[in-house]
């Protein structure tokens, strides 16, 4: 994609992409009518997102739950309906339509839930579910939210831009990805300044997200399981490169998505490197990644995270223009140069915001499509991550178009068993 597209694909990805009745396929009911809504993955995040959607609308009707493991079903049964007890007591019975025959349990519970008649499904699963169960959902003619990371390998990738994304325009479905950042509104203001010339031409970006905390996951982990057990590593999804993609991919997205929003534009070439301590005693991922990436007319991004208990907080992101710098974070936004400015605070959170873009284009029957540019994101941190497994420079084009790495398994039961890979190393790890 040419920094043009890509710069004209971002502005609108809010934006409508056709003209369709509020909901697919014929049911055209009224904006006033009941947005039903469905959740599969039940933890913290999917959780927090039913909670967000209520304060987002709440003319909605949240009628099923699915979940790999009972207890989180439950534990979300209990928070969401204490939830809606503290702020919307008097619409409580009008929310919360879930029953025990609608919360469905097991790997295959997505394929429960969409045997329901929700207008949306919300898919806060591991992230090596997300690109094969938005397809089950566009095929199910489901408006989707779907939680960010939308694709942790090559393949998965290359599924989103040449499948789904024509499959859910074709259809004529919202899909809405857990990019929050982009629903901010001193973020936009941000973006817009840049835009207009107020840092002048971008030169460089730096971009670093360091945590305080090598993260596992929240699940109670039964003490007969092994780390080799499926169920383990599901449980502890975090820990696993399979599962959740190593934070570069997890996590770090957030951040990479707001510097590859703000430069406008795909990388052409990528350097990595990586490492774990010795004393984490639990997965197969790195507890730190780095990379430099290379764009045309010589623009570079250092981009680095770090997972690592003990260790201090810091992120920031630096866009450097030949007029200015652009300060982004999560708060204030801030420029410092020929055009000072400094933004005003978030009025109402992100969290909110990209719900209510999602149910009002359903309401409005103009369908919203972002997976393009979560897509992308996903991409660029893939990129990253395998060039920092293998300490390699390597041209970005060679994982759009031949690395043939696949995370999703070819088949799996919860009971079964799966080796625990070796952490990888310039020595021995492979790009393929």
């Amino acid at each position: 994609m040419d920094r043009k597209t890509f710069v004209r694909t971002t502005a609108l990805a809010g934006a409508a992409s056709m003209a369709m009745p509020r909901f697919s396929f014929g049911l055209e009911a009224k904006g006033s009518d009941k947005i039903k809504v469905a959740l599969v993955g039940c933890g913290g995040r999917g959780t927090g997102a039913l909670c967000n959607m209520i304060d987002a609308d709440q003319n909605i009707e949240i009628i099923a739950l699915g979940d790999i493991f009972k207890e989180r079903a439950d534990a979300c049964t209990t928070n969401v309906s204490n939830y809606i007890d503290r702020k919307y007591p008097s619409k409580k019975s009008e929310i919360w339509k879930v029953t025990p025959e609608t919360v469905f349990l097991g790997l295959d519970s997505i394929d429960k839930v969409l045997q329901t008649d929700a207008d949306v499904v919300a898919l806060v699963t591991p992230p090596v579910f997300r690109t094969q169960q938005i397809e089950k959902c566009l095929n199910a003619n489901k408006n989707v939210f779907a939680e960010k990371p939308i694709c942790i390998d090559p393949v998965q990738y290359r599924k989103i831009c040449n499948d789904l994304i024509p499959l859910a325009d074709k259809k004529g479905l919202s899909v809405l990805c857990g990019t929050q950042m982009r629903y901010q509104s001193a973020i936009q203001e941000a973006i817009d300044r840049l835009r207009d010339g107020q840092i002048g031409d971008v030169v460089s970006a730096v971009c670093l997200r360091f945590e305080a905390k090598y993260l596992t996951g929240w699940y109670k982990t039964p003490e007969n399981l092994k780390e080799d057990d499926v169920e383990f590593q599901l449980r502890n999804w975090l820990a696993y490169r399979w599962t959740s993609g190593d934070q570069m991919v997890e996590q770090y997205i957030h951040n990479l998505d707001l510097a590859l929003w703000a430069i406008g534009d795909m990388p052409v070439e990528v350097v990595g490197s990586g490492g774990r301590h010795a004393d984490i005693p639990l997965g197969d991922r790195l507890s730190n990644c780095h990379a430099m990436f290379w764009f045309d007319k010589g623009i570079s991004l250092t981009a680095g995270c770090r997972q690592e208990d003990g260790a201090s907080p810091f992120s920031t992101l630096k866009i450097y223009g030949t007029k200015g710098l652009l300060s982004m974070s999560f708060g204030k936004q801030v420029i410092i140069g020929e055009k000072p400015w400094k933004s005003e605070a978030q009025k109402k959170p992100e969290l909110i915001c990209e719900h209510e873009a999602l149910f009002g284009s359903i309401r409005n029957g103009k369908p919203i499509q972002t997976m393009r540019t979560c897509a992308d994101s996903c991409f660029v941190a893939i990129a990253g991550r395998e060039a920092a497994y293998g300490g390699k420079r390597v041209k970005c084009a060679w994982f759009k178009e031949k690395s043939e790495l696949s995370y999703m398994p070819e088949s799996l039961s919860l009971d079964g068993k799966k080796a625990i890979e070796p952490i990888p190393t310039p020595l021995s790890y492979k790009l393929v």
